[in-house]
């Protein structure tokens, strides 16, 4: 019966923490290279971005990758930002907007590539 009850308990906490975590919340941005600029450009820059953003988002956690296209439409590049909730997103987003330093990153990746589309998604892992 004892171990029974463990069982239940541990299985109840497992279920009730899968219940109330939070999704991650996704950025994706569509963005093409602007000339003369590789996608080696594009990774030196998405790790400095990376180190900022994890260095003053409260928690961190942060993580970016940049998809270059192998099979398809080969017609630009995406950023896909990853962030443990929707809090550390809009923090992040402020600390671009408001930092001397997001700010000049901001101006790096303007002058590497043009991004026409960007959306927001909550994500669920399975």
């Amino acid at each position: 019966m004892n171990n029974l009850i463990k069982f239940i308990s541990v299985v109840a906490f497992i279920f009730s923490a899968s219940i109330y975590a939070e999704s991650t919340i996704v950025d994706v941005w569509q963005c093409k290279l602007k000339e003369n600029k590789t996608m080696k450009d594009v990774g030196v820059l998405n790790d400095k971005w990376v180190k900022f953003m994890n260095a003053n988002v409260k928690g961190g956690g942060i993580n970016s990758y940049d998809l270059d296209p192998r099979v398809g439409k080969q017609d630009g590049f995406l950023f896909v930002d990853v962030y443990p909730n929707m809090q550390s997103w809009a923090a992040g987003e402020n600390i671009m907007e408001k930092t001397n330093e997001g700010k000049a990153l901001q101006k790096e990746f303007k002058l590497l590539a043009k991004c026409s589309s960007n959306s927001l998604y909550s994500s669920t892992k399975h």
